[in-house]
C-alpha cells in the first residue's frame, strides 16, 4: 500500500495496485492531502506522511466501495489526532501496553472493520480510530 500522488477525484492507486483494478474515487484526495500534511506538521507523527496518506486512502477506497458515495469531510485536528493514533493500538487486555503496528497492517485491519457488523455505526474513520475498534480488528486478523 504505498501513496502514489493521487490527484484529486479519479483513479485511487493504491486500490490497483491491492486489487488489481482501477477504482474511481470521488472523494477528493489531492484536496485531504494538502490538509493532512498540514496536520502532519503539526504533530510528531510515527509514521512519514506517505505512508498516512496511504492509510487513509485505502480507508476512503473502501468506505466508497461500500457506502457508494464519498466519505465525509473531517477536520484538520481530526486527522491530526488520527496520524497521532496510526502507529499503534493500546491494548487493554495487557495492561494497557502499546502494540507497535506498521501501514501495511491497515489494509487488513481496514477489510475487517468493514466485514464487521456494529450497531448504529456510519463507519466513518473517526469510528475505526476510537475505543478498540483497531484493536479488536488487529487481533481477528492474526496480525
Amino acid at each position: 500500500m504505498g501513496y502514489e500522488g493521487v490527484r484529486g477525484p479519479g483513479v485511487c492507486r493504491a486500490a490497483r495496485a491491492h486489487s488489481g483494478k482501477e477504482f474511481n474515487m470521488i472523494f477528493d484526495f489531492e484536496r485531504f492531502s494538502n490538509i493532512a500534511a498540514n496536520a502532519y506538521r503539526e504533530e510528531d507523527g510515527g509514521y512519514s506522511l506517505g505512508d498516512a496518506l496511504s492509510v487513509f486512502q485505502y480507508y476512503f477506497q473502501k468506505y466508497e466501495e461500500r457506502w457508494r458515495q464519498p466519505h465525509p469531510p473531517i477536520r484538520a485536528l481530526q486527522i491530526s489526532e488520527i496520524i497521532k493514533k496510526m502507529p499503534r493500538i493500546c491494548l487493554e487486555d495487557k495492561g494497557g501496553e502499546y502494540q507497535d503496528i506498521g501501514p501495511e497492517d491497515y489494509e487488513a485491519m481496514i477489510d475487517r472493520h468493514f466485514e464487521t457488523k456494529y450497531r448504529n455505526c456510519n463507519y466513518n474513520i473517526n469510528h475505526f480510530f476510537s475505543g478498540r475498534i483497531r484493536e479488536l480488528r488487529y487481533f481477528e486478523c492474526g496480525l
